[in-house]
């Protein structure tokens, strides 16, 4: 049996407060309807690294190497800088919160990369972020461009990261299978 893991950042409850009031805000400025589907409260998160499907006899193994991975880094600073479409203005997948590139976080991201996947090869640039929603785009594109609201917002939401949580992904819902304190 295979699980869909990833290792990632919880947020603290009141970040998650702030972000789903930001939510909510954004559903307000669309005109008939929001076509958008939100990430639930529950679900916000800053994915590190994406490992895929798992066979759960090797889960301890990457249980292991996680562990030693972040006994390497100190909790850190995490900045939430910007809300707006992404990850392209011009065809946007979602809405999301841009973070703060952090060197601790790309680094940990490498690290995840080589020894997780013991991966040598070239990934696409870690951009920490939230997934707020996901734009059903039949939907969006029924609205004409300049009718779509300008959700683009400086924001400034920071918080200590002390833990990385290898979460599991089950029909929707994102299951903390193991917490690890930096």
């Amino acid at each position: 049996m295979e699980k869909k893991i990833f290792i990632a950042i919880n947020l603290p409850e009141g970040i998650k407060k702030k972000l789903v009031f930001s939510q909510e805000k954004i559903s307000r400025s669309f005109n008939d309807f929001c076509p958008i589907k939100w990430t639930r409260k529950n679900n916000l998160h800053i994915t590190l690294f994406f490992i895929g499907y798992v066979d759960i006899n090797d889960l301890v193994d990457v249980f292991n190497k996680v562990e030693n991975i972040a006994k390497k880094f100190n909790p850190f600073s995490v900045s939430m800088e910007r809300i707006s479409y992404g990850p392209k203005e011009n065809n946007p997948k979602m809405v999301w919160v841009e973070g703060r590139k952090s060197l601790e976080m790309a680094k940990m991201n490498k690290d995840l990369e080589k020894i997780v996947l013991e991966s040598n090869g070239e990934r696409n640039e870690f951009i920490p972020h939230i997934t707020l929603g996901r734009i059903i785009q039949w939907q969006f594109r029924k609205i004409e461009p300049e009718e779509n609201p300008d959700i683009s917002e400086d924001i400034s939401m920071s918080f200590i990261a002390e833990s990385l949580d290898i979460m599991e992904s089950v029909k929707g819902q994102y299951v903390v299978l193991k917490t690890i304190n930096l």
